[in-house]
């Protein structure tokens, strides 16, 4: 007899996720998980094809299970800056999916900064069940790696650890920066800067790698003087230092590619001082898709990508995990896609 036979209705509903839901429903995890939590907001001919998903694999929101067992609870670590940063950046929405994932199934999340050599006290006394790091730099892979070694259910967001077997959800920066770089040739521009993030950062390095994989392809190379390192560490406005240097170049660039959105809002009021406008004079592109970058004058052309997905891909693999169904680690890549306006595109004109 197959063993799934044997299995009872409640054990086979563990085994199927949010993402199996979603596909055969046809929509994405963030509307099967908007449909169980507040169906007020999700079309009645949705819901019926969510739920009529739901019903065919036996699928049971956590909220509704009783399984019995022992609460669970996990703990969101950050890097200190990105704690105190994250209301006005791309990681509040990811924090705030994970609270309403956490929320709705009835699981507990802490919070913790990373300190160097130091494994969290709640992690470190077996208090919660597992760990989700958000956002990557040498103190997070250092504990990343220390985690993994010991067992404890782990996933990443916003940064991966090459050749390390940990679960990551990251954007697909590379692909989003050559996309970015790519409008910005089918435009006209021929002259493109390019501002740098933080090496640190494993996501910002591989966007760099982006336009730069578009300038060789396209034919459109970047000179080294137009390749601006990041300059600005300790300095709360980013992109603005690194712009003022490329506007000291005897011949300016036509156009900017940043690898955030808070360099190209810090390159944009450079520009503005030095009396040039945007996108008339230097077109300029960022990427992360940040709530202000629509409303910056002009507003930013970035790339966007699906951060409140990000957090629930990453809870339902942490869970996963906690409940002993995860298969090998891999990394989830989240589609990006340009969101064009005002500063590479003169509507006016």
């Amino acid at each position: 007899m197959d063993i799934t036979n044997r299995m009872t209705k409640s054990e086979r509903s563990q085994r199927v996720t949010v993402r199996e839901v979603a596909k055969e429903a046809g929509v994405s995890i963030s509307t099967v998980s908007l449909s169980f939590q507040s169906p007020e907001r999700v079309a009645p001919i949705t819901r019926r094809r969510i739920a009529k998903a739901a019903e065919k694999l036996g699928y049971i929101p956590r909220g509704r299970r009783n399984s019995g067992t022992k609460a669970k609870l996990f703990t969101l670590i950050m890097e200190e800056l990105s704690l105190w940063a994250f209301p006005e950046t791309v990681y509040g929405a990811v924090i705030r999916s994970l609270e309403a994932q956490a929320r709705q199934q009835g699981v507990g999340m802490l919070v913790a900064t990373v300190e160097k050599g130091r494994i969290p006290h709640s992690v470190r006394e077996r208090q919660t069940q597992g760990v989700i790091i958000l956002g990557g730099c040498p103190e997070n892979d250092a504990l990343a790696v220390e985690l993994a070694a010991i067992n404890i259910p782990l996933v990443l967001v916003d940064t991966y650890i090459p050749g390390v077997p940990i679960a990551s959800i990251v954007p697909d920066n590379e692909w989003g920066a050559y996309l970015a770089y790519r409008h910005l040739v089918e435009l006209g521009h021929k002259r493109i800067a390019l501002i740098e993030g933080p090496p640190k950062y494993r996501t910002l390095v591989d966007r760099r790698w982006g336009a730069l994989r578009a300038a060789e392809e396209l034919n459109v190379p970047i000179p080294k003087e137009y390749q601006q390192p990041s300059i600005s560490h300790g300095y709360p406005q980013k992109g603005y230092r690194e712009m003022k240097e490329i506007l000291k170049l005897s011949q300016l660039p036509t156009a900017v590619f940043a690898v955030s959105d808070r360099a190209a809002l810090g390159a944009l009021e450079a520009i503005k001082e030095a009396g040039l406008r945007v996108p008339e004079d230097i077109a300029l592109v960022g990427f992360d898709d940040q709530a202000n970058a629509e409303f910056s004058n002009p507003p930013l052309t970035t790339v966007h990508y699906a951060r409140e997905e990000m957090g629930e891909l990453a809870f339902e693999l942490l869970m996963a995990q906690i409940d002993g169904r995860s298969e090998i680690p891999t990394r989830t890549i989240v589609p990006c896609e340009l969101v064009v306006r005002a500063s590479t595109v003169n509507k006016s004109s």
